[in-house]
């Protein structure tokens, strides 16, 4: 039985007070889904040189998981409100296991395409696990809890740093083949997941679809947050998706070597962001947000200016450091400005993401195919860093005001 830690306030509603295992199971089931929604990213090479795709094509591909696990983010979202994250967790891994196991069928680039479109319904395991969890505990601890619920970006770790070992050492460099191995799990998991978890308590009625809709309409805080996270979580996804085909490209190593900067890159982000989380619960978001844009548009000038690989490495692990900050803070945020409209705010927010994760590398890809350098792709990165600094700054303090 799922252990439920709750106190009675004052009008007599049950506040749950914390959920350990709602919350192993959802980080762990995250991770898995996350683990699915990157594995275009360490067979990117491998696609590249068999279909002889041009950096603008393989850009497409290993971001195209990303545009439906994105959309699809906000009806996820409203749909975990209104009937419950263990329902709605469950059923989306079952669904994702059919197109992920098609993709050992792959063909052609075609083919790929579709199959990373479907599989891609993974990513939107965020927008149902942050409403799942944040409703387990109370405001002053949903910052941690969910940052730790954060970490489950690790599972991109489990493509980048496995996938191509897998593949070389038992597959027999046999690729398509990867595909059921990584689909297994979520199976497994949508079991555990059924059978030991649990929703939240709670008196209050779900809101109706249309009145969660209207919550958009409300503050242009939420679209705010959605710039946010476009530049720290689009930013993670983009290089978490990107950086196994950018180093081989522009460095010439090998392609797991590559891989392993990748994970380096991965794991920065994903175990620093409960930092971010705990931290936004002890101070003021916007000013940890001002310097985490700072920095970050700094690290993308530098890695513009085609640097040596221990300089760009180092340029990556540093602004994986303030994306995972700034992760761990947005999420703080959000449940606590959007309380009642949590999963469909997060839903929105975690889209926009998404999208920036989709649409940056393709960015990077049309900028080396026009002018021969990465540093285009990177500056357009960095100016949304930028717009994104302003915002913190005038923002926050118009609604606070």
């Amino acid at each position: 039985m799922t252990k439920r830690v709750q106190t009675t306030t004052a009008v007599g509603v049950q506040t749950p007070q914390g959920n350990t295992q709602v919350l192993l199971l959802s980080t762990l089931s995250f991770a898995v889904c996350f683990a699915v929604w990157c594995l275009y990213s360490p067979l990117g090479p491998h696609l590249r040189e068999e279909l002889h795709l041009s950096e603008t094509q393989l850009g497409l591909l290993v971001s195209i998981p990303a545009l439906l696990g994105s959309a699809f983010r906000i009806p996820m979202g409203i749909l975990t409100d209104m009937y419950g994250g263990r329902k709605v967790f469950t059923a989306l891994m079952v669904f994702c296991f059919v197109p992920t196991v098609l993709g050992m069928y792959a063909s052609s680039y075609a083919y790929l395409i579709i199959c990373g479109f479907f599989f891609g319904m993974a990513g939107t395991s965020f927008a149902v696990g942050i409403p799942h969890v944040s409703k387990w505990y109370p405001p002053e601890r949903q910052g941690l809890a969910l940052g730790i619920y954060g970490v489950g970006n690790l599972g991109a770790a489990l493509s980048t740093l496995f996938a191509e070992r897998i593949i070389h050492y038992y597959l027999n460099d046999q690729w398509r083949n990867i595909f059921p191995i990584y689909a297994l799990p979520l199976l497994l998991m949508a079991f555990l997941y059924w059978n030991y978890t649990s929703d939240s308590p709670t008196a209050a009625k779900p809101k109706s679809f249309n009145e969660l809709l209207q919550v958009f309409k409300k503050t242009p805080l939420a679209w705010v947050f959605c710039l946010f996270y476009w530049v720290t979580f689009g930013g993670f996804v983009c290089f978490a998706l990107y950086l196994p085909t950018y180093f081989v490209k522009v460095y010439g190593i090998p392609h797991i070597k590559a891989g392993d900067l990748a994970t380096a890159f991965i794991f920065t982000t994903s175990l620093i962001r409960p930092l971010g989380g705990y931290m936004a619960d002890r101070f003021q978001g916007r000013k940890i947000l001002q310097g985490v844009f700072t920095i970050a548009a700094l690290c993308l000038i530098i890695e513009g200016l085609a640097p040596s690989l221990t300089l760009a490495t180092c340029a990556f692990i540093l602004f994986g450091a303030c994306l995972g900050i700034g992760n761990g803070v947005i999420f703080k945020l959000v449940p606590t400005y959007f309380a009642r409209e949590t999963g469909a705010v997060g839903g929105l927010v975690g889209a926009a993401g998404g999208l920036g994760g989709f649409f940056t590398p393709i960015i990077l890809g049309v900028s080396k195919d026009f002018t021969g350098s990465y540093f285009g792709g990177f500056a357009v990165a960095a100016s949304f860093c930028l717009i994104c600094l302003f915002l913190a700054r005038k923002e926050f303090q118009r609604v606070e005001s």
